[in-house]
């Protein structure tokens, strides 16, 4: 068992289902209609033909420069008390880190199962999601207040290492209940 004064972090890939999984075929669509859009638009022109030679080139240079949007990982790290919350889009081993969230857990008023009431009746202005799936087994949410005065929600897939993380900073406010990992 890790000490609790070490750095923990967990990640989450973002599944392929709903708005997502339209995202994906919407592209993989592109990727094979623009190629063959292009290919009848120089067959009909004896001047473009050369640019043919260009095609996949073209091609493998926009999944390269698109795919990134639709394969996206959740990660969030407690260092000392803090969560920071982070979306990362991955590019052919090129990790771009977008840092999205930062609180700290004692200022919570509630971490809970999703299913909670204390989460709907909270109103949160803001949420923020770390979960998979819209139906992500052991969701928990943390809800408090931003530096602007905002009431904020934080969802996330909860771990027996994150949840004890967030009972030795705040046990008043933390509902442990078991989970997968």
């Amino acid at each position: 068992m890790a000490d609790i004064t070490e750095a923990y972090d967990y990640s989450v890939a973002q599944k392929s289902e709903g708005v997502w999984k339209w995202r994906r075929i919407g592209l993989i669509a592109a990727y094979i209609l623009l190629p063959v859009v292009a290919l009848l638009v120089i067959v009909k022109s004896t001047i473009l033909a050369p640019l043919g030679a260009f095609l996949a080139l073209g091609d493998a240079v926009l999944v390269f420069f698109t795919w990134r949007f639709v394969s996206l990982e959740y990660e969030y790290s407690v260092v000392a008390g803090k969560v920071t919350f982070s979306h990362i889009q991955n590019a052919f081993n090129h990790r771009i880190r977008k840092e999205k969230l930062t609180f700290a857990i004692k200022d919570c008023v509630s971490i809970a199962p999703v299913g909670d009431p204390k989460y709907t009746d909270y109103e949160a202005e803001v949420v923020y999601s770390a979960l998979s799936s819209k139906n992500a087994e052991d969701a928990y949410v943390a809800l408090f207040t931003d530096s602007k005065g905002r009431r904020c929600a934080f969802l996330f897939e909860a771990t027996r290492e994150m949840l004890r993380r967030c009972a030795f900073y705040n046990k008043a406010a933390t509902i442990v209940r078991d989970t997968r990992f």
